[in-house]
């Protein structure tokens, strides 16, 4: 399958499953509870109604974010590449489709969410759902006694990203044909590099807005 048919396939599944998130989870029914003591009625459905209204906007803008974040991680490879000085010639394109696959793990990521919303714990508010990260290390903790600029990064700690991880080292393992050491350790410094000021960057921006 071409890079172009693949990122297509996986936007659809993208959109399939936040459309399947937002619909049977009842996301609307979420944010009405959740302002129900802050705002009068016909506010919370004047801002429901603005929200139905710019949704195609936010259907619209995931494939540019899906783009924008497997060339990102691709661009962090490259220059990985790059720097070891690597004899095997590849192009962009073929480090960019070991950064579409590793999407199919982050489908898995929201397609779990909504598993666990819709059959295990289906009292829930919107508060958990944005706090709720699969199989991650910060479930473990009490969130409402963390600093909210560290709840991103202790979400970050999850088997769903060690998995993300090694589809990268695995992709780029067969794309280059060497040592499997030499690979993850490429993946290690590149792709690690920039989650690294990511996190950084997102922490930063969370302590200025808080």
């Amino acid at each position: 399958m071409k890079n172009k048919n693949l990122f297509l396939f996986i936007t659809i599944l993208i959109l399939v499953s936040t459309f399947l998130f937002n619909y049977l989870l009842n996301i609307d029914g979420l944010i009405y509870n959740f302002y129900s003591e802050q705002l009068a009625k016909e506010q919370i459905g004047e801002l429901l109604e603005n929200q139905k209204k710019w949704s195609w906007v936010n259907y619209l803008i995931m494939p540019i974010l899906i783009l924008l974040r497997t060339s990102l991680v691709a661009f962090c490879i490259e220059v990985g590449v790059f720097f070891y000085n690597i004899e095997n010639k590849i192009k962009f394109k073929e480090i960019f489709r070991i950064a579409l696959l590793g999407e199919f793990v982050l489908i898995l990521v929201g397609l779990s969410k909504l598993a666990y919303f819709y059959f295990i714990n289906t009292t829930y508010t919107l508060v958990d759902l944005q706090q709720f990260y699969p199989l991650s290390y910060i479930n473990f903790l009490d969130i409402d006694k963390l600093e909210p600029w560290l709840v991103y990064p202790l979400q970050t700690i999850n088997l769903f990203e060690v998995a993300y991880f090694f589809v990268l080292v695995y992709g780029l393992y067969k794309l280059l044909q060497n040592k499997y050491i030499k690979s993850f350790e490429i993946i290690a410094v590149s792709y690690g590099t920039g989650l690294a000021i990511w996190l950084g960057l997102v922490m930063f921006l969370t302590l200025n807005m808080s």
